[in-house]
């Protein structure tokens, strides 16, 4: 035994498990939004056939902000994005003015998506031959705005959220919408003479118009800052968050050119195509796809329908994260930083996020909103362009930069006069927006001077420096050296698991991590959890008891994150350990297992996976049995079998059944598989084999029967099965709900698992070829 101390209390580990596609997704979808539907007819109708050269313009100007998000979340990957830079760039009193802009522009963009979906939604009640008197229709709309608003407030407050999957649907489904406009707009117009010519006059409203649209729809395309805003739970961040900020603009900004180019081609009616759509304003879209595409209203307004609930969940996400940032840091009253005892969200900082959004749904215009919301996305970005030079000046190559901005300083310095130049130029199109964003930063400025700043010490020491040495909780460990992970809520709980990894690490002499997952709502950030350490000393004292009984070196790891089986993934990763041991609760057959944290391993793990059905193991087993059926995962199921029968020094019955099991070398002998227990390290005299001749269903019930008599089942998982509802397979499934010994199904590492997809496949192939 290793002269250590029984109970190692590591850090906190913040589990990072978003991975490429992932994030790019985000962006695609955040910026692939209700800007599209809503904004495209009123920027058509202040610039004419010049939206599309606003649309390529934005392009450009994005791109250099995009250069700075990309350097900046490589070198400092947290979660915070511009409040967190400036306020670690510029001080807290530059950090606050920047926090209290991106609050805002958040919540008027989400009030914008929310008058959107009410706009959107009422229409389509029309659509459907459902409409009120045109003196209440405005009310309805804002009615429904409101409604939505309280859903998502709701849905927000509770910790639920798009999965990765759903989220990527989603993004899927918006884009199939836009690319049947795209494509059915252009068919149509594919022989029509002169077509061109609607493009002509090229700047009717005068060349200032197009920085109008420009700035009109600047908030379309700051989807990049919601990828930042992930930093702190993305894989390899130096590397992926830059490949996807410039991966989503590659996508996103060729679509709103060919958008923008269909709707003014392809539109006939009264006046000029670009007149039609200024007419119809926020369902100029709508009117433009009834004209060509199969249900061209119905079509865009459900896209419409998903674009802004989409784009309101993520503004109403981001923005509570800001003032809960800033309450978190005193700028705000310390309630903004608090989390509810039940949920674990931010509820104060999203009360009162709600009630700012819903008095920008109820007293102003939704043009004055959404240039309201692009005047302070403008200002917030000039503040973070200001950012990056002074970070590269005073830091310099302190960080570790996944991507540096190209001719620097040229371009942070072209995109501060551009954006200043574009936010000025708003003036024109909405005065009163702008004196609406003034205001909000006037009364920051009173609250910061007359309240915060007595507060708030400024930062000494700057803590950029120090994030970039932060290890949490990953103490370096060989490869070669290995651990056995278990997976631990309670020590009461997990029991059965803990002396089944203990028995493991006795029997190979490694070491036992066992790991607390802390799954947090994603409207939390990770390192909220740090004031969460106070339930967890019940726990750490309760290991320390284990430990100490089983003569075990154990280390204990609390890993945050915001999915279970992400965490677990993250903490093999970068933890080393070969295997995993997971409690199984409950039965399989409602359908409840698809999707659970034991799917997700099972199916993406990097390491040998044992799921335990606990159904209450002896103290001292007297016998183990182990199911060989010449599947992929029988050479573990072997390891493991004979190192808990050596580490308990019980008794181990081999059961074989089906096709011959293989023992080491390609043999399947009786004589190879004792000769192979015997490597293993267990006596001659201490194994059986008995042959199930059982088939198909009956397989499962000889097992059961077989291990009546023993104190712990151990079989592999089936890789073959094609049956969504079962797990582990159809027998490892079967036998884990019948048996009322405790079952352990072992998945080796390189064993396949089948995804839903390959299921499928399977069962129609298995259906055709009946």
């Amino acid at each position: 035994m290793k002269d250590r101390p029984n109970l190692e209390v590591q850090e906190t580990h913040l589990s990072r498990s978003l991975s490429e596609l992932d994030i790019t997704m985000i962006g695609v979808g955040a910026m692939i939004g209700a800007g599209i539907f809503v904004l495209t007819g009123i920027a058509a109708g202040a610039a004419g056939p010049a939206l599309i050269l606003a649309f390529a313009l934005n392009g450009l100007v994005t791109l250099l902000t995009a250069m700075v998000y990309a350097e900046l979340g490589s070198a400092i990957p947290e979660a915070g994005g511009g409040y967190l830079w400036v306020r670690e760039s510029m001080g807290r009193s530059h950090g606050f003015l920047a926090g209290w802009m991106s609050w805002f522009s958040h919540a008027v963009a989400g009030s914008l998506y929310a008058l959107g979906f009410g706009s959107y939604l009422a229409h389509l009640l029309r659509e459907l031959g459902l409409s009120l008197p045109p003196t209440l229709a405005p009310w309805l709309e804002k009615g429904l705005a409101l409604a939505v608003l309280a859903i998502f407030v709701a849905i927000n407050f509770r910790g639920t959220s798009e999965t990765g999957m759903a989220g990527n649907i989603v993004t899927f489904g918006k884009l199939a919408v836009i690319g049947l406009f795209v494509v059915t707009g252009l068919w149509s117009v594919r022989h029509e003479a002169g077509v061109i010519g609607k493009l002509d006059p090229f700047f009717p409203q005068g060349f200032g118009a197009v920085f109008v649209a420009m700035g009109f729809t600047f908030i379309a395309f700051e989807g990049y800052e919601i990828i930042v805003q992930t930093g702190e739970e993305v894989r390899e961040p130096r590397r992926t968050i830059p490949r996807a900020v410039f991966k989503s603009l590659m996508i996103v900004v060729p679509i709103y050119i060919l958008v923008g180019v269909t709707a003014l081609l392809a539109v006939h009616g009264e006046g000029t195509s670009w007149q039609f759509l200024g007419r119809y304003k926020e369902l100029g879209l709508v009117e433009a796809a009834r004209q060509f595409m199969p249900f061209g209203a119905l079509a865009l307004l459900a896209g419409g329908l998903l674009s802004t609930v989409s784009a309101l969940n993520a503004t109403t996400f981001s923005s509570t994260r800001v003032a809960f940032a800033m309450g978190r840091d005193r700028v705000l009253p310390e309630a903004f930083g608090r989390v509810h005892e039940r949920t674990h969200t931010p509820h104060v900082a999203l009360g009162v996020t709600a009630v700012l959004m819903a008095a920008m749904v109820i007293f102003v215009p939704i043009e004055e909103v959404a240039t309201a919301a692009d005047v302070m996305f403008l200002l917030l970005f000039l503040q973070v362009h200001w950012a990056v030079l002074r970070i590269r000046r005073e830091f310099g190559d302190r960080l570790a930069y996944g991507y540096r901005t190209p001719f620097f300083p040229w371009i942070p310095i072209a995109g501060i006069a551009l954006q200043a130049f574009l936010a000025i130029f708003l003036l024109r199109f909405e005065p009163r927006a702008w004196a609406m964003a003034a205001g909000w930063i006037v009364v920051g400025l009173v609250l910061y001077l007359v309240w915060a700043r007595s507060r708030v010490e400024e930062v000494e020491e700057p803590r950029v420096t120090r994030r970039r040495v932060r290890v949490r909780g990953r103490r370096p460990v060989a490869p070669e050296e290995g651990r056995i992970l278990v997976s631990v809520d309670t020590v009461d709980e997990d029991r059965t698991a803990l002396r089944l990894g203990a028995a493991l690490a006795r029997s190979s002499d490694a070491e036992l991590l066992a790991v607390h997952a802390i799954r947090l709502p994603r409207q939390t950030p990770l390192d909220a959890a740090d004031a969460m350490s106070g339930s967890r000393t019940r726990l750490l004292d309760d290991l320390d008891d284990f430990a100490a009984g089983e003569e075990i070196v154990l280390h204990s790891q609390v890993a945050v994150g915001h999915s279970v089986s992400g965490i677990l993934e993250d903490v093999v990763e970068h933890g080393h350990a070969s295997t995993v041991v997971l409690g199984w609760r409950g039965q399989v057959y409602e359908r409840r297992i698809r999707g659970s944290i034991a799917d997700a391993v099972l199916h993406r793990s990097k390491a040998h996976v044992l799921v335990v059905r606990d159904r209450g193991l002896a103290e001292k087993p007297t016998s183990i049995a182990a199911v060989l059926s010449d599947g992929p995962s029988d050479a573990v199921v072997l390891d493991t079998a004979c190192a808990l029968a050596r580490s308990f020094a019980t008794r181990l019955v081999l059961l074989l059944y089906g096709a011959e099991p293989a023992a080491e070398g390609g043999t399947s002998t009786d004589a190879d598989l004792r000769d192979s227990c015997i490597r293993r390290g267990l006596p001659a005299d201490r194994m059986e084999l008995r042959r199930l001749d059982s088939e198909g269903a009956l397989v499962a019930r000889a097992i059961v029967r077989a291990a009546e008599s023993t104190d712990l089942l151990i079989l592999g998982a089936s890789s073959d099965w094609v049956d969504p509802d079962h797990l582990l397979g159809a027998i490892p499934d079967a036998v884990a709900n019948r048996s009322q010994r405790t079952v352990v199904v072992v998945k080796a590492e390189q064993a396949r698992m089948l995804s839903w997809l390959q299921r499928l496949r399977d069962l129609w192939q298995a259906w055709r070829s009946r």
